[in-house]
Parts: C-alpha cells; sequence; structure tokens
C-alpha cells in the first residue's frame, strides 16, 4: 500500500513539474511573442513616422511658391487659376469656340515701354490680368524694359511671342511670309525671355505681326507649310476679335477708342482685345480703366493665354485655317 501512496505521488509531482514546465513555457512564449509584437508596432510606427517625415519634408521642397513659373510654361503657378488654353483663345478669336462662359483677354503687343508700367499698375489695381505680347527687340533696349518683362509675369500676366523685330520686310519680304526668318526671330525672342525669366519659362504662344487673319487676306502661298511648322514645334498663333484702334492709323478721341472696343466685341462672349503697351499709346493707357470696368459690369471674367500641350496641339487641326 505505502508503494502505491509513493508512486501517486511521484506521479503527482511529475504532473504538478509538468504543468509548471508547461505554464512557464507558455509564458515564455507569450512573452516572447509581446516582445515580438511590440517590435514590430514600434518598428512600424517608427516607418511610418519616417515616410511622414520624409513626405513632409518633400512636400516643403516640391511646393511651389504661387509666383514660381510653371516648368515650360508662359505662366505663374498662380495665373493658372485664370488662364485659358492657347487654342481655346484661338477659336474664340476666331468666333469658332463653342464653349461657354464669358471671358474677356486684354492683350498688348509690341512692348515692353514705359507704357507698360503704367498698365500693370492698372491691372494690378483693378485686381485684373492680361497677356503681354512682346517683341525681343524691345526687351533687348535697356535693363528696365527687363524689369517690366519679369514684372509682367510676377504679377500673374501670361508672356507671348510676337517676334523680334517686328520688321515686314524681314518676315513677309515681296508680302510672302518667310518662314526660316520668322522662326528664327520666333527662337531668338523666346530664348532672350529665357534668359531673363529663368530655364523654366517657355512660350509657344505667337501673335504674328499684323495678325494671321492679313496673311490669309493676301493669300499667303507660304501659310500651309507655316501650320505645319508652328504645328511641328507646339505653336499656337492667337489673333484677336475686338480692339481699341491704337494702332489704326486714326486720330481717335478716347471716348470713340472706347467705343470702338464695345462696337467690336458686340454680342459676343469670349473677347480677345488687341491693344497696345508700345511708346506712344498713351490714349490706351488712358481708357484702359473704362475698359475694365465695362467687361465687369458686362458680367465677364478676365483670363490669361497660357501654351497649349504639344499632344493637344498635334490632335487637333489649326484653328487658323478657319475662316473668320
Amino acid at each position: 500500500m505505502s508503494k502505491d501512496i509513493f508512486s501517486k505521488r511521484r506521479n503527482l509531482n511529475k504532473n504538478n513539474f509538468l504543468k509548471i514546465f508547461l505554464g512557464v513555457l507558455a509564458i515564455i512564449i507569450l512573452l516572447l511573442g509581446g516582445i515580438k509584437v511590440v517590435t514590430m508596432i514600434g518598428c512600424n510606427l517608427a516607418n511610418k513616422a519616417s515616410i511622414n517625415k520624409e513626405q513632409k519634408e518633400q512636400e516643403k521642397v516640391i511646393k511651389p511658391n504661387p509666383d514660381d513659373v510653371m516648368p515650360r510654361m508662359n505662366i505663374t503657378y498662380e495665373a493658372d487659376k485664370y488662364s485659358v488654353d492657347a487654342k481655346d483663345v484661338q477659336a474664340m478669336a476666331n468666333d469658332t469656340y463653342k464653349g461657354e462662359g464669358k471671358y474677356v483677354f486684354l492683350t498688348f503687343d509690341d512692348g515692353p515701354s514705359n507704357s507698360t508700367e503704367k498698365i500693370l499698375n492698372i491691372l494690378k489695381d483693378k485686381n485684373v490680368h492680361g497677356t503681354f505680347f512682346v517683341l525681343g527687340s524691345s526687351i533687348e533696349k535697356d535693363s528696365k524694359r527687363q524689369e517690366y518683362l519679369k514684372e509682367e509675369l510676377k504679377s500673374g500676366n501670361a508672356i507671348a511671342n510676337h517676334s523680334y523685330s517686328h520688321d515686314f520686310k524681314k518676315l513677309y519680304p515681296g508680302n510672302k511670309l518667310k518662314i526660316d526668318s520668322f522662326m528664327d526671330e520666333f527662337n531668338k525672342t523666346n530664348d532672350i525671355m529665357k534668359s531673363i525669366l529663368g530655364g523654366e519659362f517657355d512660350c509657344k504662344v505667337l501673335r504674328m505681326p499684323g495678325g494671321y487673319g492679313t496673311r490669309k487676306y493676301y493669300k499667303d502661298p507660304s501659310l500651309k507649310e507655316f501650320d505645319d511648322t508652328l504645328q511641328e514645334n507646339g505653336i499656337i498663333n492667337v489673333d484677336w476679335n475686338a480692339l481699341d484702334g491704337d494702332a489704326e492709323g486714326k486720330p481717335y478721341s478716347t471716348e470713340e477708342m472706347l467705343n470702338y472696343v464695345k462696337k467690336t466685341s458686340k454680342g459676343k462672349n469670349h473677347v480677345v482685345i488687341l491693344m497696345h503697351d508700345a511708346a506712344g499709346k498713351e490714349k490706351t493707357v488712358e481708357i484702359l480703366p473704362q475698359i475694365i470696368d465695362y467687361y465687369k459690369n458686362e458680367g465677364y471674367k478676365f483670363k490669361v493665354i497660357k501654351n497649349t500641350s504639344k499632344e493637344e496641339n498635334n490632335s487637333n487641326q489649326s484653328e487658323n485655317n478657319k475662316d473668320k
């Protein structure tokens, strides 16, 4: 009987030992597992924190200032909010645009000059913007004009190309478009602008001196080849469908000029106004506040013209080929 009791005690001790061993083992496993889980959670949190920190640092580096030039564009990031694709504006100027809304584009040719500063101040005071079609030869005249160019862009306006010389004898000898000379002037003016505005700047918006419509009127035989050249280079020419008459060669009064703007834009929801900021265009400076007020009262939104993407340009037939 004593043997049975001893045997039972021994078995009980074994069972207790086994239970204790298994219990301790389970605790060790749980502890190790917990440590691993905690470690993994800690690593994940650390990784997330590191990623978030990197993202924030990248955002700080990448986030541009509103007055920075958009890469390969003719406007700033701020101006992009109220810009319209040049392809659409081309159609508006040709009175073929089918879109909605009431837009007006204040465009100024032949600058910069001393008139430019006054125009920029008016635009700023009225809280509107325009598109400046500049001449390379005018930019090169002095450092003051180069500062005007910088201010045009920085203050939220668009910059476009109006050739280098504006010399019809060089661009249209014998009243025929000389494509090589024209493109040389376009590229030269672009290079000048880039040297002043920075390498990110690029302009693909053109207004031909005298306008594309004049070349059509004279049935210029080089137009088809010129259209192909523009399309290959992603360049869009934009004419106008309203004007103040400051280049008509007539002695208009300021009242007559204002009425001319109203007359030429009557009944149009999309208006591209031709004006000039060259020297001697003081009357345009004088009536500009009234022009702006008129279109504000008529419910128009003021827009600027930006580059068209090359892909979009190539996928569309040039609006220049459509009759006005």
